[in-house]
């Protein structure tokens, strides 16, 4: 029911599509998933214009596989009651896994991408290899589980700052650091689970797709801002299932041709100007006693003219970039996740001015959200991909 595009890799753009089955099967797997209450056959019936002993071997093999729970009957007087059933969150469970630099992060999810446990990990300078670590933190985290859990897991999803190339035979954490593919096999075969790896801006829209507020919309951009900015163009069908999303390293756009590198040899790129790593350094260059993000936003450092200063020019310069993306894909919405979506007091009015002040798109400032899920939305993106890529 899958179809990922191996290959797709052009100019640093990975695209993933899913086409679903069109059987009876996965509607009312999608149903029963998105639904928020109890349910019964006829209901099911009218809703996916289905006939009544097609719904009722359906929901009898999904009782099988314990995907639903059987509930009390409904109804009163003396007729027939019908039976009522719910969607069983804890049928499966999925572990999400997330790389950066500095650290790894890991999660087990049920079904409906609420987390049961987490996990994180510092990486030294200097110690162990991003790949030697994840395998020593993955047996680790698993080890923990108990033998039921772990036998329910459906798959291990693992979000990364760069892109998988399965034609290149690599995996990217940034443009400097990529590994060979075969750690995923070497993951697989060691924990006998299915591995999935994804760029995080593809990963954080996962999140948006499938558990936030925006799940109905059509199309819409996510905008990760981490150590390595990224986007994530996803896109809905209409009255249809199918889905796809790709990624566009806007690390590297140019933002200012006469201005500062990110490293990757070429002046003015975007991400040297508005990622995590980049704005740190600029408020350590000023304020030595700033060594981490959460440290920036403090009065004693925004109230100054050199912090205004700093803090202005990050403002700018992202607006530049969102304009950009506005003009490229005229998105539904443009969803912001990250660690400044815990800031948004100090930037998203002065943010929001910047870009819409004169402006000619064809939609107004609601376009701009912030994630509800934060820093945490490729994270959790990520245990939710193992789950939507197998049974939606």
């Amino acid at each position: 029911i899958t179809n990922f595009l191996p290959g797709e890799y052009k100019g640093g753009v990975v695209m993933y599509q899913k086409n679903i089955k069109e059987n009876n099967e996965n509607k009312i797997f999608e149903y029963v998933f998105n639904s928020n209450h109890n349910f019964v056959i006829n209901e099911v019936a009218e809703k996916m214009d289905m006939s009544f002993p097609t719904v009722k071997r359906i929901i009898t093999f999904f009782l099988e596989k314990n995907i639903i729970i059987e509930e009390d009957k409904v109804g009163s007087g003396v007729g027939r009651k019908a039976r009522e059933y719910s969607f069983n969150d804890f049928f499966c469970h999925s572990v999400g896994v997330q790389i950066s630099e500095e650290k790894i992060k890991m999660i087990l999810t049920n079904a409906k991408g609420i987390v049961i446990k987490k996990h994180s990990k510092t990486l030294q300078k200097g110690g162990l290899s991003i790949t030697d670590s994840l395998m020593e933190e993955l047996e680790f985290f698993l080890s923990r589980l108990s033998k039921t859990i772990f036998k329910s897991i459906i798959g291990i999803g693992i979000s990364v700052p760069g892109i998988v190339n399965e034609e290149g035979k690599f995996i990217e954490f940034n443009s400097k650091n990529k590994t060979d593919i075969s750690i995923i096999e070497k993951i697989k075969k060691r924990f006998n689970i299915p591995v999935l790896v994804e760029n995080e801006s593809n990963l954080s829209a996962i999140a948006e797709a499938f558990l936030s507020e925006n799940s109905l919309l059509s199309n819409f951009t996510a905008l990760t801002l981490n150590d390595y900015v990224g986007i994530s163009s996803f896109t809905r069908e209409k009255n249809q299932n199918d889905f796809h999303f790709k990624a566009g390293r806007m690390h590297h756009m140019i933002v200012n041709p006469e201005g500062k590198s990110c490293g990757c040899g070429s002046r003015g790129c975007w991400g040297a100007y508005v990622s995590n790593k980049a704005l740190v350094e600029e408020f350590h260059e000023v304020f030595k006693k700033v060594k981490k993000y959460e440290n920036i936003f403090q009065d004693e450092y925004l109230e100054t003219e050199e912090g205004k200063k700093i803090l202005d020019e990050y403002i700018k310069y992202l607006a530049i970039g969102i304009k950009n993306l506005l003009f490229f894909s005229n998105p539904e919405k443009l969803i912001i996740s990250g660690k400044i979506c815990l800031q948004q007091k100090y930037i998203k009015e002065r943010l929001l001015e910047e870009i819409y002040t004169d402006h000619i798109f064809y939609r107004g400032k609601e376009t701009i959200i912030f994630s509800s899920f934060e820093e945490s939305s490729s994270l959790i993106g990520a245990a939710l991909f193992p789950i939507v890529d197998s049974l939606f």
